[in-house]
């Protein structure tokens, strides 16, 4: 499956007083006075490392309308070009008119020392100074500062948890997505236990953001035929440091799949999958105007690639062939299984090629989607020839049902 990138704009507070997440906490809110508050919030994207993406959470505490305490909770990358990501959280004290204190990155133990001057301009503030990582010292220039009190920090926290752990069915979720959180500390066992089984990893959730080191735990996504999901997810839930698992948005969308009576592709318990996939094939191959060859099955996921070939019919009169390429995945419409099938669509890969006999012509730029100008794959046709074909019902999202 081609999964989508998964991008949650959030971080997560662990060691600091505050927690869990924020989104934009800063952005469309009005700003207020320096005044006496129990804190106040401010997140800071960019400006305080010379050279390096970065995102903090600045949160400092006032009485009689001076701040007398800061936390800086800074996360970075480790290099301009890299994904990996350190963290420091340093408390910061008053001294000799700046803020000053001490502490260490995670997971690298780098000494940091952060020495700031705070300075008031209206409604908005500003952060001079240095943070030391180790022998490095970066400039800090952090201006046009707002913040916001903790009631409206919390308010605007964002945390959107893709795990549902027992989905009534699949319209939102897809039964060959899995999920599983897990304590940082934890995910080499989790690694290992995975090596070897039949499943495939998100290399990406390996990799932890700004959102994990701040949490300290970390969603690693998971594929795996949909037949084997439940049993894989009872295996994960029972290993130490897993706090959730469950099923996931993926690659596939509801408005594009179709549900069919099981009855006629089941021989037992077992779902006929090669003679349901040889008959989408030969639908398919008639609402394209081309010829289909054998469904490969991908054992890890059960996900199928079908494929086709027809004449190229936007350079018309040249004998080219549009190579056409189209994944499908075949799961029950709910976890623990019905007298029903859905079938997925997903999205369709062309290329067009020179298969005359003879001398041919190496083709470049001809590898197109289905959204642009002559691919020509009209998605919703080929739903309506599975429908009408298969008996088949589209899901309403209207009405949240099946018609």
């Amino acid at each position: 499956m081609r999964l989508p990138a998964f991008a949650v704009v959030a971080l997560f507070a662990s060691t600091a007083p505050f927690s869990p997440v924020w989104s934009q906490a800063n952005k469309g809110v009005s700003p207020s006075p320096l005044a006496d508050d129990h804190a106040r919030y401010t997140i800071i994207e960019g400006g305080l490392l010379t050279d390096l993406p970065s995102e903090a959470i600045w949160r400092e505490t006032r009485q009689g309308g001076k701040t007398v305490s800061a936390t800086l909770d800074l996360c970075y990358s480790a290099s301009p070009l890299s994904n990996r990501k350190q963290r420091f959280v340093v408390t910061l004290r008053p001294e000799g008119g700046k803020l000053v204190g001490t502490g260490q990155s995670e997971p690298d133990r780098t000494p940091i020392s952060v020495s700031l001057v705070r300075k008031q301009d209206g409604t908005n503030f500003s952060l001079e100074g240095t943070i030391t990582r180790g022998s490095k010292v970066d400039e800090v220039a952090a201006n046009d500062l707002s913040d916001v009190s903790e009631i409206e920090f919390r308010d605007q926290m964002v945390r959107e948890e893709e795990i549902v752990d027992a989905p009534e069915d699949f319209t939102e979720t897809t039964p060959s997505s899995l999920g599983v959180r897990i304590a940082s500390d934890r995910l080499p066992e989790l690694v290992k236990a995975l090596r070897g089984l039949s499943v495939r990893v998100d290399y990406a959730s390996l990799v932890p953001s700004c959102a994990d080191l701040r949490a300290g735990n970390q969603l690693v996504r998971l594929e795996v035929d949909p037949d084997r999901a439940p049993a894989l997810l009872a295996q994960l839930k029972a290993m130490p440091g897993v706090s959730a698992v469950g099923w996931t948005p993926g690659g596939y969308g509801i408005e594009r799949a179709l549900r069919i009576a099981a009855g006629p592709w089941r021989e037992g318990k077992t779902i006929k999958m090669d003679k349901l996939a040889g008959r989408i094939s030969a639908v398919l191959a008639a609402a394209l105007g081309g010829a289909a060859s054998p469904p490969q099955a991908d054992k890890t996921t059960g996900e199928l690639t079908l494929k086709f070939k027809r004449p190229d019919a936007a350079a018309r009169g040249l004998d080219l062939t549009e190579l056409i390429e189209l994944p499908i995945l075949i799961g029950p419409d709910k976890p623990n299984g019905s007298d029903n099938l859905v079938i997925w669509v997903g999205d369709p890969q062309v290329q067009t090629v020179d298969e005359g006999s003879g001398a041919r012509l190496d083709i470049s730029g001809g590898d197109h989607t289905s959204d642009e100008e002559g691919a020509a794959i009209d998605i919703e046709s080929i739903l309506a020839a599975l429908v009408k074909e298969l008996n088949g019902q589209r899901f309403d999202p209207e009405q949240a049902t099946w018609k």
